[in-house]
């Protein structure tokens, strides 16, 4: 089936399109991918043209006239190769509901420097409860630590597991925290003692028991994670974050709580879960659902949510849908650890669109330019950060 394409196949059908090489079946081939559904999570929506032709000659156009621009440039190879895999793979955007055709691209000297700036992965530091850390980046695979009766365990594929030691179910020994932090462009799974599991996004950090005991389990959140909890009705499971809480007994949901966004967000996969923020009745959410708590007010709101959007992250993409540029940018900031700053006025335009996130930050910002967002970069001057991104008017 055409949807099962890889990325390079389109890739290469998309540049045969160019060319003028493609033969009829390859044509077919594309047409059939191009109006399949995987077209939706590829490239954009489809309302933002007005029809499905014009939609396609528009990018086929774009995507001509990038690679005529890109062989005038010092780095043909290099461009040429990012702009087909951003448009033939990734997406365009459209900003307040229409295509910026018309906008000079501008290649910025910047963008090579941006080609060094790697996407993040799994990275996470696992504070124990004695105050000892452990680099979870470059530990070796297999056990990591015990505590009283537990294993910790790091794994493969970015995952640190907590399991009973055999020889003792229960353990008298007190109750003692760990934290797993993530940094600016890290990731990572847990798998707590009660067999739920967490994913934390970058710049995140869970606290939470490493035996769960009494009459309930409770967790610490900062940052974004998707949680699937374990059922257990005689122990609810709490996630407190920034002064929400949010009780579940089990259930697959989502949390948002940067301290550098301006609301809260929680969103429910399925099962159902109580929101609570100490100041009115709680509130449930039905899967579907999204509950959003501004910061400084007290209001719950519930609507309807896009859950795919809410845990995008989780499966590798970005997933914006009439985001204002600040919000774009403090979502790049974590995952590329880079440090933005608006040179005078923020741009007033919104985006909708999705982009992977395993791409290096020059091919995500040369989408992002595609949209007439200018830009400079800069040495970062901290060390912590790769690069200081200057967004100008």
């Amino acid at each position: 089936m055409a949807h099962h394409h890889n990325k390079i196949r389109l890739q290469q059908l998309a540049n045969k399109l160019l060319k003028g090489t493609i033969t009829p079946a390859e044509q077919m081939e594309f047409d059939e991918w191009y109006t399949s559904e995987m077209h939706n999570d590829i490239i954009i929506p489809k309302e933002i043209a007005s029809s499905e032709e014009e939609h396609r000659n528009r990018i086929l156009l774009r995507i001509h006239n990038e690679i005529k621009a890109a062989e005038k440039t010092v780095q043909p190879k290099k461009l040429r190769l990012s702009i087909a895999v951003a448009a033939a793979v990734l997406l365009l955007i459209g900003f307040g509901g229409y295509f910026l055709f018309n906008k000079q691209i501008r290649y910025h000297i910047a963008l090579s420097s941006l080609h060094s700036v790697p996407p993040g992965g799994n990275k996470a530091i696992l504070t124990l409860a004695n105050g000892k850390q452990i680099i979870l980046t470059n530990t070796k695979n297999g056990m990591v630590a015990t505590q009283g009766n537990m294993i910790i365990n790091k794994t493969a594929n970015g995952q640190i597991v907590y399991t009973v030691a055999a020889s003792s179910a229960d353990s008298a020994a007190q109750l003692a925290y760990n934290t797993i932090t993530t940094p600016n462009g890290g990731l990572y799974e847990v798998v707590l003692p009660d067999g739920s599991k967490v994913w934390l996004n970058s710049a995140s950090s869970l606290k939470y028991p490493t035996v769960f005991k009494g009459k309930g389990r409770d967790v610490e959140l900062t940052g974004e994670a998707y949680f699937e909890v374990a059922k257990n009705k005689n122990m609810p499971f709490t996630v407190h974050s920034n002064g929400q809480n949010v009780q579940v007994l089990g259930t697959h949901f989502n949390i948002n709580a940067y301290a550098d966004e301006q609301s809260i967000k929680t969103t429910l996969l399925e099962g159902s879960v109580k929101i609570s923020n100490n100041t009115l009745n709680p509130q449930f959410l039905h899967p579907g659902q999204q509950s959003t708590i501004n910061k400084g007010r007290p209001e719950i709101m519930i609507t309807d949510a896009d859950t795919s959007q809410a845990i995008a992250w989780k499966n590798g993409l970005f997933y914006f849908k009439d985001a204002d540029v600040a919000s774009i940018m403090r979502s790049l900031a974590r995952w590329y650890n880079l440090k933005v700053e608006f040179d005078g006025q923020i741009p007033q335009r919104r985006f909708s669109g999705k982009i992977y996130r395993n791409v290096n930050a020059a091919e995500v910002l040369e989408i992002i330019n595609y949209s007439a967002i200018n830009y400079r970069v800069e040495e970062s001057s901290d060390n912590k950060t790769a690069k200081k991104l200057i967004i100008t008017p």
